[in-house]
């Protein structure tokens, strides 16, 4: 054979293989074509974007319906006794007096023409203080029921007069001595629950300097004040240390008590009507009359625990609702 056959030969072989191998990668995968990367035909890499304000995603706020923590209430301060000087009240009248009052209609039928007068001799001492015995600037067709606490509470007259309270859904207004803190203080802390308002009548068997007489108006002023803050004591044991009564009745009076009692931050309170209640043999409808002949507007009510007033008062407050009266506590809350 020639030599140019054989290179021929050698020619066509090496064609066959190339062209075998290349079509056996391509059918591999004949739908994929693969460039190799060139300067005409580059790589191009599609960059991955930062999120911003124009294509993230709008999610809530994380403070969207969320309950806002509960804020704490302030704790309430202890009420801080008052501080006197006992020789600011050396210079002022120990005369003593004793509320006296008498009242009148001016027209029989009319009971809101009912008028009140203070004996003269009391007004002379009561001049220039504040002082309650009619709320006259309170609502129209007002009672204000009060009642004094101070000596033996017989038959239990008191529990049967909160009762009879709850029952008509009315509030009022306790006096009450130190004595009595002492020695009933689960009746009081009773009053208190109840949501009745408490005074002080200070305390009734106080001796004074000469050991003879009894009574607020003949104790010295840092006795007077001694006497006043031991009974706030008393009444924070039951009611709380930030609480304090703001209301003072007392027996009996000089211009130096009611001088001292301002300064202590008490505003004295008399009555507009009481009558001889503590007398349980009183006929119980003649006590019902006497107080419906001296109801009006604005009328403070001064009754003591007794057995009548356990009986009559529920008859009593059905009778002034029914003659279009409402009832309230002295520092007027109503009912």
């Amino acid at each position: 054979m020639r030599r140019s056959h054989v290179i021929s030969l050698f020619v066509m072989f090496a064609a066959v293989s190339v062209f075998i191998v290349v079509m056996a990668f391509v059918g591999q995968n004949p739908k994929q074509k693969i460039a190799a990367p060139t300067a005409t035909n580059p790589v191009i890499i599609e960059p991955t974007l930062a999120p911003t304000e124009s294509n993230a995603t709008s999610t809530p706020a994380a403070t969207d319906n969320v309950t806002p923590a509960p804020t704490e209430e302030p704790t309430a301060e202890p009420v801080v006794r008052p501080v006197i000087n006992p020789s600011d009240f050396y210079d002022f009248s120990t005369k003593e007096a004793e509320f006296s009052i008498s009242n009148s209609r001016k027209v029989e039928d009319d009971p809101e023409s009912m008028e009140f007068t203070i004996d003269p001799d009391v007004l002379k001492v009561l001049d220039g203080y504040e002082y309650i015995y009619r709320k006259t600037e309170g609502p129209e067709k007002t009672v204000y029921i009060t009642f004094n606490l101070g000596y033996e509470d017989k038959n239990g007259s008191t529990l049967k007069i909160l009762d009879a309270l709850d029952a008509a859904g009315v509030k009022a207004t306790f006096f009450i001595s130190k004595n009595y803190f002492e020695e009933n203080a689960d009746i009081v802390s009773e009053i208190i629950k109840r949501g009745h308002l408490v005074g002080t009548r200070g305390d009734i068997f106080a001796k004074g300097s000469s050991g003879n007489k009894t009574g607020m108006v003949y104790l010295t002023p840092d006795k007077f004040s001694d006497v006043m803050w031991s009974i706030e004591e008393l009444y924070q044991q039951l009611a709380g240390e930030n609480t304090r009564m703001t209301l003072y009745r007392p027996e009996k009076f000089s211009v130096r008590d009611l001088a001292l009692a301002e300064a202590l931050g008490y505003t004295v309170v008399f009555r507009s009507y009481s009558y001889y209640d503590w007398d349980d043999s009183v006929d119980r409808n003649k006590a019902l009359r006497s107080l419906e002949d001296n109801t009006c507007s604005g009328v403070v009510l001064q009754l003591s625990s007794s057995k009548v007033n356990s009986l009559i008062l529920g008859d009593y407050i059905n009778w002034a609702r029914d003659k279009g009266y409402s009832f309230a506590t002295l520092d007027a809350q109503g009912s």
